[in-house]
């Protein structure tokens, strides 16, 4: 109790004790005697009690502020801190009315989670919120990191009112969980606990797990889940924004406002409100006296940086660093700072080695001194060092020196104690969704951190805050979160709660399969699954959706190790659960369905059974553009990868135009979410620009697909280089894509080029995997073929495609729904090279036996086969003319052409080109077989799509054009029309004479 809370309650004890004795003299000489002296004496005798009463309430009251966060200290860049208020409150009126509701409503549950990227306005939305709530008479603190597990008792030892308890960064609080149990029991009635967070994942997913009241409030909480975008005021702009900034940091600084123009992104999605905040800090700021300020809203908040990077220069100044036994440069007093960001310090001790992981420095009382003086810690706050804020101008900061010092990072991340390894993977983790290029330092330095991690003997407390600080998805840091997530799994002790221990295995199996060491993960997820289908055997309502999810998780490892059958076996299983569930959370339950529905359309896909595979898929999208009409932030990347996969099930069955519309559709969503997060939405882009690549190609648009496949590409080795292990094989698919774009643009050398490197790849991939990737190495191969082949050098192709049938005969033979369709290709490759080599009579028997294959697949299912089986049919007549059996090839390309006429009907963009080919092959048989009349109606009909085609793309039809027109020439020459023959010579050898052939 400090002195002037003493002499505050020794008044008041004082004082009742006065009035008390007022009180008995004034009745004393009269009829009210008796009841003077008992009031005189009552008063009088709880004036002690009193005194004693206040003494503990304001000590109550100080053991509360030292739970709850406090107004924040000073510095040029903490004038951003929303914290403090500066700039008044903006939009998010719907937010803030659903908080206020929720708060008001005694039957709503007790939790609440808001999450969004860092500088989108939570913490400011939820001071707002605090303020509404106290203006209702409400009790409102923000909980102090380290506090939790008592902030609700130290609440309620001093007042029993409504209270709202605020909780930033939940996701690495280690406390948490036992906050939550007091929040769920008697104790916890009348108050209401804001989480805030960048994200969801593991840390929300665990949470509760094996706690049944705890369970039951988040689950009610995961219902209300509030995600934030960045659009803070859909009626306000950008500009309008940072208007009101400025004016009021303007006023704050006393300085001039002035007007800021904003460049360096492309403006089409909204920037984030700290973002506009710092740039009109950054404005105010400015040293000119008149005009605009223009302000890269890329790199402002690194401009800011560079103001207060003068405040710690100007501070170290004035206690004489720069000077003495501690004579620092400007360099060592950024990376000092970087170091207190990163690792922070819990006592004075603490603070005084930490120096000494400065290169060149040793620890320093003097520096930690003025390392606190810079930042000191909040009220409150239980560390002794604060640290910059914002927190994203911390991690930037911190990013950037240890970028450019690699024995820095070393230094900083070697032999942490369990406080400093959750504060740095904290940070990092939260830096690699912000800024891109973080990826290659934390690839280079969370190998460090990972053996640290793995090696500490820590409480599972403290292991699972660490866990839930790193994403998912993510790029680099996903082979520390499978270190830690298999340190917990096997730390668990034996009487663990069969929920608790089944959740941390199905999150390690996601965990490993994210890192796409499959088999390692199909032992764990089917342990999970057996302890949650004896789960659901007793709670069917209750834990059904766990064991629906492991499920669902099983089949996507099922698949990734080749055994389809037994992977849609399992997911029909889970669609099943899903679809038998209550509709207590109809919400929930259908985004749970249509995830679901989204992996039995590609178990479907993957058995070729394309038809049902459309209707789940079909069904999918329907529930989740419902679902992203009515919550974009949250269900648009469902939705993206939903239409993504609805484009591959139109192409499977041939409707090209559809296809495109869908995954046009899909990249546009992708490729927003990717801008404002590269890390966890640029692997999901770049599989829909290949998809995209793929439509355009179909739909005779070879430019624009080259374009997007090269997108592709780049995306993918960028990361691959960060994470080789879980990318090498996409990168390798976006190299084989870019292989066949280059090819249809009469490029051989550098479509050669590529795929040869995605064989090489793919090739590595199957040695160490032969299980998962010996099939996409058959389809590098077969397409190494087709490229050696189209470079003349037919023995080179002939040996690829053969290895590449030998593979798929072999997968045929185990699994013939799935890979007998893609034997099929490599068997009408097969006779090509074969032809070209001159060994007719071989090339006969792997085109029939093509064709063979492509009749029955087109027999069962027409959509998606009758066009292989009219190509391998227009091979087959070449073939059989090269034997000299025109009449056999003369039944076999009328049948193609009649299929291709067909196709082209509906499919003109697609199939013209092949009914050209088709018609061109006919045209030469009728004049094998000395039928010129029926010879030139199949050539004119073949010269004149050919010469539509040529109009749009010459340089892809012009020489086809060509060759169509000299085989016409020998039809007229064979009727005796010279005059015609020589006109379409002399036209064929113009078109190849033109300069772009």
């Amino acid at each position: 109790m400090t002195r002037g809370s003493q002499a505050r309650a020794l008044a008041w004890a004082t004082g009742l004790a006065a009035a008390g004795a007022v009180i008995a003299y004034l009745l004393a000489a009269g009829p009210w005697a008796i009841a003077g002296v008992a009031i005189g004496a009552i008063t009088g005798s709880f004036a002690p009690s009193v005194y004693v009463g206040f003494r503990d309430r304001t000590t109550k009251r100080s053991d509360l502020r030292g739970a709850f966060e406090q107004a924040p200290t000073q510095s040029t860049a903490r004038l951003l801190d929303p914290r403090r208020e500066l700039v008044g409150f903006l939009g998010r009126q719907d937010e803030l009315a659903a908080l206020v509701a929720w708060c008001k409503d005694d039957h709503a549950g007790r939790l609440r989670l808001v999450t969004g990227p860092g500088g989108v306005g939570k913490t400011r939305l939820s001071i707002e919120l605090g303020a509404r709530m106290e203006k209702l008479g409400w009790t409102c603190e923000r909980v102090a990191d380290g506090q939790e597990a008592s902030a609700i008792g130290a609440m309620r030892a001093v007042t029993g009112s409504r209270a709202l308890l605020v909780v930033d960064y939940a996701e690495a609080r280690i406390g948490l969980r036992q906050m939550l149990t007091a929040l769920s029991s008697d104790e916890g009635d009348r108050v209401r606990v804001l989480l805030l967070a960048r994200s969801t994942g593991d840390w929300w997913d665990q949470l509760g797990v094996g706690e049944p009241a705890v369970w039951d409030i988040v689950q009610a909480a995961r219902q209300t889940h509030l995600s934030l975008s960045p659009v803070v005021a859909a009626g306000m702009s950008d500009v309008d924004v940072i208007a009101l900034a400025v004016r009021s940091f303007a006023r704050q600084l006393g300085r001039q406002e002035r007007t800021v123009e904003v460049y360096g992104d492309s403006g089409l999605t909204r920037r984030r409100m700290l973002d506009l905040h710092a740039a009109a800090l950054v404005a105010v700021l400015d040293d000119a006296d008149t005009g605009p300020v223009r302000v890269n809203i890329r790199t402002v908040l690194g401009e800011l940086l560079r103001h207060e990077q003068h405040f710690w220069f100007d501070s170290a100044r004035a206690r004489g660093l720069p000077a003495g036994l501690d004579g620092t440069t400007t360099r060592v007093l950024r990376q000092l700072v970087a170091v207190a960001c990163l690792l922070g310090a819990a006592s004075e001790e603490e603070a005084r080695v930490l120096p000494d992981r400065v290169p060149g420095m040793s620890p320093s009382v003097k520096l930690a001194e003025w390392l606190r003086a810079l930042y000191p810690p909040d009220p409150g706050q239980t560390d002794w060092l604060g640290t910059l804020q914002p927190d994203r101008l911390a991690e930037l900061h911190t990013l950037r020196e240890l970028a450019g010092s690699p024995e820095l990072g070393q230094a900083c991340l070697a032999g942490l104690d369990a406080r400093q390894a959750v504060k740095a993977v904290t940070l990092l983790a939260r830096a690699s969704s912000d800024y891109p290029e973080a990826e290659v330092l934390l690839s280079q330095t969370l190998p460090d951190v990972a053996d640290v991690i793995v090696g500490m003997q820590e409480p599972l407390e403290t292991l699972t805050a660490i866990f839930n600080a790193i994403p998912y998805p993510t790029v680099v840091l996903a082979p520390a979160a499978v270190a830690l997530g298999q340190q917990i799994a096997s730390g668990l002790p034996a009487d663990t709660a069969p929920e608790v221990r089944a959740r941390w295995l199905a999150s390690l199996a996601v965990r490993l399969s994210g890192l796409g060491r499959y088999t390692d993960a199909l032992g764990v997820a089917q342990e999970a699954v057996a302890i949650r289908r004896e789960l659901a055997a007793g709670s069917p309502d209750q834990q059904g959706p766990d064991l629906a999810l492991s499920l669902t998780n099983l089949g996507e490892i099922l698949s990734k190790l080749g055994r389809a059958a037994e992977a849609l076996a399992v997911t029909e299983e889970a669609v099943a659960i899903r679809r038998e569930l209550p509709a207590a959370n109809p919400d929930q339950n259908r985004r749970d369905l249509a995830a679901t529905l989204h992996n039995l359309g590609v178990r479907y896909s993957e058995l070729r059974r394309p038809a049902r595979a459309l209707s789940a898929t079909e069904e999918a999208v329907a529930i989740r553009r419902e679902l992203a009409a009515a919550s974009p932030d949250r269900y648009r990347r469902d939705l993206a990868a939903s239409l993504h996969t609805l484009g591959n099930r139109f192409s499977a069955l041939g409707r090209p135009g559809d296809a495109l519309a869908v995954t046009e559709e899909a990249v546009a969503i992708r490729r927003e979410l990717a801008a404002a997060s590269p890390d966890q939405h640029g692997p999901d882009l770049a599989h829909s620009l290949n998809n995209l690549g793929n439509r355009l190609s179909a739909l005779g648009r070879p430019g624009d697909a080259l374009l997007i496949a090269e997108e592709a590409v780049a995306i993918h080795r960028e990361l691959a280089a960060a994470s080789p292990d879980r990318y090498r094989p996409d990168l390798a698919m976006s190299l084989n894509n870019l292989g066949i774009r280059l090819s249809a643009l009469g490029r051989p050398g550098d479509a050669l080029a590529v795929t040869e490197e995605a064989v090489a790849i793919r090739r590595e991939l199957a040695a160490a995997s032969p299980e998962r990737y010996r099939p996409d190495l058959a389809a590098s191969l077969n397409n190494l073929g087709v490229r050696l082949s189209a470079l003349g050098r037919p023995d080179d192709a002939l040996q690829a495609t053969e290895e590449a049938v030998a593979i798929r005969r072999e997968l045929a033979a185990a699994s013939p729904d799935r890979y007998r369709p893609d034997l099929a290709t490599c068997l009408n490759n097969l006779g090509l090279r074969l032809s070209a080599l001159g060994r007719p009579d071989d090339a006969l028997q792997a085109t029939e036996e093509a064709v063979s294959i492509r009749r029955e697949l087109a027999a069962a299912i027409p959509g998606p086969y009758r066009a292989d089986l009219a190509c391998s049919l227009t091979d087959l007549g070449v073939t059989l003319s090269a034997l000299g059996r025109p009449g056999d090839a003369l039944s076999a390309e009328r049948e193609a052409v009649a299929i291709y006429r067909e196709l082209a009907t509906a499919g003109p963009d697609r199939y013209r080109p092949d009914l050209a080919r088709s018609l061109s092959n006919l045209g030469v048989t009728f004049s094998e077989l000395g039928r010129p009349g029926d010879a030139l109606t199949a050539e004119r009909e073949a010269v004149a799509v050919y010469r539509e085609l040529a109009a749009v793309s010459p340089s892809e039809y012009g020489l086809k054009l060509a060759d169509s027109l000299h085989d016409i020439s020998e039809v007229y020459d064979a009727l005796d029309r010279k005059a015609d023959g020589d006109a379409a010579r002399k036209e064929a050898a113009r078109l190849r004479a033109q300069p772009d052939r």
